[in-house]
């Protein structure tokens, strides 16, 4: 069976990237889908108050499952199983790392996602994972 990570982060391309995937696998694809939702590392800036850690993530779980809320409807209404996942570090290398622990044969992601400014700095995440893996990466708009 393939295993299929899905990075979803709330963007038009990432659910443009699940219905593809469901549509492949409508068409006889057999298929393991792993949704996972990457939160960034959030550190204080400057000499700010102590900020509880914990507090911060709670509101990343809640954040991350806000996400994939409306990912794992779609795969519920199409009747798929599927593994839905938090992670909390560098978005790409986190990505990378979870489909290698994971044995996922194949990432599928859309091409841009939420973060407009920091694709802007950094790089765009799909252009990180695609040069960050060895294992095939599907781009979808």
């Amino acid at each position: 069976m393939h295993s299929i990570l899905m990075p979803i982060d709330g963007s038009e391309q990432a659910r443009h990237a699940l219905k593809y995937v469901i549509k492949s696998i409508a068409e006889g694809l057999q298929a393991e889908i792993h949704v996972l939702n990457v939160q960034p590392i959030v550190l204080p800036l400057g000499e700010l108050p102590l900020i509880d850690a914990d507090l911060i993530e709670k509101a990343q779980q809640a954040q991350a499952k806000k996400l994939l809320k409306s990912a794992c409807a779609l795969l519920d209404k199409a009747n798929l199983k599927y593994i839905q996942h938090v992670e909390i570090g560098p978005i790409a290398t986190t990505i990378v790392d979870y489909a290698k622990t994971h044995a996922c044969d194949s990432i599928v992601m859309g091409s841009r996602g939420m973060g407009a400014l920091g694709n802007l700095v950094l790089g765009s995440i799909a252009n990180q994972v695609v040069h960050l893996t060895d294992i095939p990466v599907t781009l979808v708009k």
